[in-house]
């Protein structure tokens, strides 16, 4: 697919904030747990001065539209576990997957084969289904897609998912029993740590602005690193 180089600005590895999805560990949660899907390319419109997410473009590989990035936005940022699905041709959009999420996926395909197989289809629908009432309504705005309340959210689901995760990991790596005292022990920790977590989303959101401006690709993959470090620390 050609893209418009002098109106977009592209988005693809080894661009720094496609990077940070592969390389972040906690990446892994947002993939795995949520949903959350980050697509192979995206485009940026050079020409808009409007909020980075209101002139971020999805493109589709397989029909050519550019589909505004706020269609999997807010609550429809989440539970996308198979891709991005285009509104236009109903086709799964191309997207990334964190290193983490990679061996976690291989170390889980005997476990996951058959029941992905099962439930694609079905989630294929259900998809369908969230982005027609999605496009039923105007798009968010930015303001409201970043507010305080979404994080706060976030940042609790975040906590939730690290304290089944890790009393899954007690249980059956382990071999540890449960109990309610282990049980409330853990959780004022992992939602420290979900908490974190969503401190870290929040500052890189905020950052994406500043990385927007990164230099046109191809750049090196040092050079992508070093703006990558420059974005995050």
């Amino acid at each position: 697919m050609q893209y418009d180089k002098n109106r977009f600005k592209i988005h693809a590895l080894p661009h720094p904030l496609v990077l940070h999805w592969v390389l972040n560990p906690v990446i892994m949660f947002n993939e795995l747990i949520f949903g959350q899907r980050q697509p192979k390319v995206s485009l940026i419109d050079k020409e808009s001065d409007k909020p980075l997410l209101e002139r971020s473009y999805i493109p589709c590989p397989h029909c050519q539209t550019l589909n505004d990035a706020r269609l999997w936005a807010k609550r429809n940022a989440f539970g996308h576990w198979f891709g991005l699905v285009c509104p236009s041709c109903h086709q799964v959009i191309p997207c990334l997957w964190s290193i983490l999420s990679l061996v976690v996926l291989a170390i889980t395909f005997p476990l996951r084969y058959f029941p992905a197989r099962f439930f694609r289809r079905r989630w294929l629908e259900k998809e369908k289904e969230r982005l027609a009432r999605v496009l039923e309504h105007p798009l968010s705005q930015a303001k409201s897609i970043n507010s305080p309340l979404i994080f706060l959210i976030s940042a609790f689901a975040s906590g939730v998912s690290m304290w089944v995760m890790w009393l899954v990991f007690e249980g059956l790596w382990n071999g540890k029993e449960w109990d309610l005292k282990t049980m409330l022990g853990s959780l004022p920790i992992c939602m420290i740590g979900g908490f974190g977590i969503g401190v870290f989303g929040r500052w890189i959101e905020k950052d994406k602005e500043r990385l927007a401006n990164v230099p046109e690709c191809p750049l090196t993959l040092a050079e992508s690193i070093r703006w990558f470090i420059r974005g995050t620390l």
